[in-house]
């Protein structure tokens, strides 16, 4: 888990799911979460599902397919850094 100083605790929860969605030890604002091993339909449909019950947006495959690194995910989710 990296901290980020100038991060909201929302915005350090994100990464932090993101990353266990991953199964990595961490991620960064900056990081393309699609080139990583375990992605997949089913990694998207699980983060799909944590935005809409945790922060309430509810992203379409189309949305999400338009985001390629994780600050681009939490604007789309509409999560502020």
């Amino acid at each position: 888990m990296v901290y980020y100083a100038q991060m909201t605790k929302d915005a350090q929860e994100f990464l932090d799911r993101v990353a266990g969605a991953l199964e990595v030890p961490s991620v960064s604002p900056d990081t393309d979460f699609r080139t990583g091993p375990l992605w997949d339909s089913l990694t998207a449909f699980a983060l799909r599902v944590h935005i809409q019950q945790r922060f309430g947006k509810t992203l379409s495959a189309a949305e999400l397919e338009k985001c390629k690194t994780v600050a681009d995910l939490m604007a789309a989710a509409g999560v502020e850094s």
